[in-house]
C-alpha cells in the first residue's frame, strides 16, 4: 500500500511550505532542498545538488514533511466536521 502524498512537485505555496517546516527541526540546507522540489519544480536530484545534499537525505525529509501535512490535513477535515455537526 502506497502512502497518499500531501505534498506535490512545483505546486506548493512558499508559504504553506513555510508554516509546515515551522512545524520541524529541519536545517537550512534541507529546507532548501524542501523548498526547490516543491515550490520551484525541480526534480529531488536536482534540489540536492543545489543544497548540497544527498537525494536520499532529501527525499526523507520530504517524506516526514508529508506525514506532517497529513496530520495537518486531518486536523483541518476534523474542525470541518466537527463544526457542520454541532447544531
Amino acid at each position: 500500500m502506497t502512502a497518499i502524498k500531501y505534498l506535490c512537485q512545483g505546486l506548493e505555496s512558499k508559504k504553506k511550505i513555510t508554516l509546515l517546516l515551522k512545524l520541524t527541526s529541519t536545517k537550512e540546507n534541507i529546507q532548501g532542498g524542501i523548498f526547490d522540489h516543491l515550490v520551484n519544480n525541480l526534480s529531488i536530484s536536482q534540489s540536492a545538488m543545489l543544497n548540497n545534499l544527498t537525494p536520499g537525505n532529501l527525499s526523507v525529509a520530504i517524506k516526514d514533511l508529508n506525514a506532517i501535512a497529513e496530520v495537518v490535513e486531518k486536523i483541518n477535515e476534523f474542525n470541518v466536521y466537527d463544526k457542520s455537526h454541532t447544531k
